[in-house]
């Protein structure tokens, strides 16, 4: 009896366990952070294959749109190098295909690739026929050749020799005077040689297409002088709209708009360059304004004829022009603004 009332008057009391809620809580505070990490993985990973996918479209969009706009540019050259090549403009031709090479390569096809490869060869063979004749066989020669007398002055001499001619801009013998000087010893005083060889040819270019209309000789001696040294922005410039006269004189009677637009170009910097005809870039504006505006106003386009006569007419007057550019303008109004029949009054 006594152990009976000791157990009720003290009770054993049972050691505690940890609670069982606590640690699901915790169980569940860490499993719903684990989904929002997971979820945050996902997205990420959505997000980055979204990116890596679309940065390559992207470009393949570029790249085509590039090659589309592209592709009509290369085809138009590659027309005008063979038109060059027949009326045996060589060098404008090897201008065209020189800049189909350096600015439209990465756009190419291997065809295209392989025809503008075939026309540079065809055009430095026709180059070289015109340049080394086909020598015609003669009898042994009875008079001894006489060859040039070796210059026998020294490096120092010719070097001051080819100075005093670049002072007096005597450019031909000052060019003459360092390939002398090269020949003789190479290696005396190479980087002022260099130097003064630049200044000689871009020099003589410019002469010989400002001053003498040679446009294609001066571009070579400006090809030669870029050798040594890059053109200066004047030089680059003169070669530029020198360039922009060859190509618009290649459409010369065939193509009156592309004149247009060239000489468009051309004539408000350089107004008075000139090649072999003595016709200025001012005066091919002119005569192909005037022959573009008539063709249109002969095929109907009134309205573009009175804008082209228009622009003839800014370089220079000329009654003529004017009448076709007052009945040009005359039918464009007709055209434009239709005139509407009035109604008869009713008997």
């Amino acid at each position: 009896m006594v152990e009976s009332e000791n157990e009720l008057t003290n009770p054993v009391i049972p050691e505690k366990t940890p609670e069982k809620p606590k640690r699901q809580k915790k169980k569940f505070l860490q499993r719903r952070s684990t989904w929002i990490f997971l979820g945050f993985s996902i997205a990420f990973l959505i997000l980055l294959t979204g990116v890596l996918l679309g940065i390559p479209r992207g470009i393949n969009d570029r790249v085509s749109q590039a090659e589309t706009q592209a592709s009509p540019k290369i085809q138009a050259q590659l027309e005008s190098a063979k038109l060059d090549i027949e009326e045996g403009r060589f060098q404008v031709a090897l201008d065209r295909l020189d800049w189909i090479l350096d600015e439209m390569a990465p756009y190419m096809s291997e065809a295209e690739l392989t025809e503008v490869g075939n026309l540079y060869s065809e055009t430095l063979l026709e180059i070289a026929s015109y340049a080394t004749p086909t020598p015609i066989p003669s009898p042994t020669p009875t008079v001894v050749v006489n060859t040039p007398t070796p210059d026998l002055r020294g490096e120092e001499e010719l070097l001051n020799t080819a100075q005093q001619h670049i002072n007096a801009e005597e450019w031909d013998e000052a060019i003459q005077a360092l390939e002398a000087l090269r020949q003789k010893n190479l290696k005396y005083e190479s980087v002022q040689v260099d130097g003064m060889l630049y200044v000689a040819l871009r020099n003589r270019g410019l002469q010989k297409i400002l001053a003498d209309g040679s446009l294609e000789p001066g571009l070579y001696d400006l090809a030669l002088a870029e050798r040594f040294a890059p053109l200066d922005s004047s030089a680059e410039g003169i070669r530029t709209w020198t360039r922009m006269y060859l190509t618009g004189a290649s459409y010369w009677g065939v193509n009156w708009s592309q004149v247009v637009y060239y000489f468009e170009q051309v004539y408000p910097m350089l107004p008075n360059l000139r090649d072999g005809t003595f016709m200025t870039a001012t005066e091919r504006f002119w005569f192909g304004a005037v022959e573009y505006a008539e063709q249109r106003a002969d095929a109907g386009d009134f309205c573009l004829a009175q804008e082209y006569f228009d622009k003839a007419l800014v370089v220079k007057a000329d009654p003529n022009v004017q009448s076709e550019r007052d009945q040009a303008e005359e039918e464009c109004f007709l055209l434009n603004n239709p005139q509407t029949p009035t109604p008869s009054a009713t008997p």
